[in-house]
């Protein structure tokens, strides 16, 4: 992973230096036309805010009613009213433009379920309703690149720091399933750390030997003795069904998950690499992880790839100021790109998770192969914000 990783990098600078030699600046005749342009669409998000929060307030009494029908009727209409001007929020309050999408988003698909978690289902309204006040009372602001890549970074930092702790959480549930002998908790309690993991992955080499300790599969290591973490267990799960001799994994993966997050708490993010790393993942993702071959056993594949694609997602959406003020048609295509990849992988969820590895076509593995590689490629042009 480290070689390819550094391929990535050296195409990803090219990118940047390429990008950089074409940046130009605008007459005064098109400044004072694009900043009127820009009070239209301020005047027309607010508006839209008002009746997008009509939208909100029937989901609410649908998800209080634990009304299923009405849900899902009101969940889509809330979400194509916010498709319908997402981009001009996107244009002109990137960074609330970020809240609300934490929150609608989930509430869209969490809504399509056979049995919809309606406490989540709550929990992600009311944090819309908040997020849409602040929409709401936004300003418009105009700051230096280099400003707002150093926001980029600060918000993504702290994505990192909540997704790491709950990482830790969910993996000590894991692993006292698993030095309990019980096959079936440690099994029903597998993927959620593998979530929390998998969306970080962007800056997954920033863990130095603690990822291949925590992430290895059989194939990436030299001596089967040495190799540890989640996949040796997912092992003994689901193809040996036995526990036996696993206590020592559990502690192992344990103690690396926390020295993980200690070693969080200390990383030094910059926007180059983190963003590298997302386009590296994205296309990991298409070309070796869409075969099967990091949960061999489980073959809960689509959950790591919905996380990845989530993971990829939150980089992308923390550099969005600077890729207005560089790029808005390249803005346009990742965040439809985006939508389109969601909507790709929302038709294979299985309840709270997503259909086994096994059960897809080779049709339907090239079409997520294809739109993956889309992403991927879509990701490295950003490279002129830089």
């Amino acid at each position: 992973m480290k070689k390819l990783i550094i391929v990535m990098l050296t195409i990803f600078t090219a990118v940047l230096v390429v990008g950089c030699s074409g940046t130009g600046t605008a007459d005064k005749a098109e400044t004072k036309k694009e900043t009127t342009k820009e009070s239209k669409q301020a005047n027309a998000v607010k508006k839209e805010v008002k009746e997008m929060k009509s939208n909100l307030d029937d989901v609410k009494k649908a998800i209080s009613d634990k009304d299923k029908s009405a849900l899902q009727s009101s969940a889509a209409e809330l979400h194509k009213h916010w498709l319908e001007f997402e981009n001009n929020v996107r244009d002109l309050y990137p960074l609330q433009y970020t809240d609300v999408e934490k929150y609608e988003t989930p509430i869209f698909y969490e809504s399509k379920n056979d049995n919809p978690n309606f406490d989540t289902l709550n929990d992600n309204a009311t944090g819309l309703d908040g997020a849409l006040d602040t929409l709401g009372k936004a300003k418009e602001t105009k700051a230096k690149t280099s400003e707002v890549l150093d926001k980029a970074v600060d918000n993504y930092s702290k994505y990192v720091t909540e997704q790491v702790d709950e990482f830790v959480a969910q993996t000590e549930i894991f692993t006292n399933a698993v030095k309990s002998g019980d096959i079936e908790k440690a099994k029903a309690t597998y993927v959620s750390p593998r979530l929390n993991y998998e969306r970080i992955e962007p800056i997954a080499e920033s863990f130095g030997d603690l990822d291949p300790k925590i992430d290895a599969r059989i194939n990436d290591v030299e001596n089967e003795a040495d190799w540890t973490g989640f996949h040796v267990i997912e092992r003994a799960l689901w193809e040996k069904k036995s526990l036996e001799g696993m206590d020592v994994y559990a502690d192992k993966l344990l103690t690396d998950a926390k020295a993980l997050q200690a070693e969080v708490k200390n990383l030094k993010l910059e926007p180059k690499p983190m963003v590298a790393g997302a386009m590296e993942l994205l296309n990991e993702a298409a070309t070796t992880k869409i075969t099967g071959e990091e949960e061999a056993y489980s073959h809960t594949d689509l959950d790591d790839l919905n996380a990845n694609v989530e993971g990829s997602k939150v980089v992308y959406q923390a550099i969005i100021p600077a890729l207005n003020a560089q790029d808005k048609k390249l803005a346009d295509q990742i965040d439809a790109a985006f939508n389109k990849m969601e909507d790709t992988l929302a038709n294979y969820k299985n309840g709270d998770s997503f259909v086994l590895y096994t059960t897809l076509t080779k049709d339907q593995i090239r079409e997520i192969s294809d739109q993956l590689s889309h992403l991927s490629e879509l990701m490295a042009q950003t490279g002129k914000i830089f």
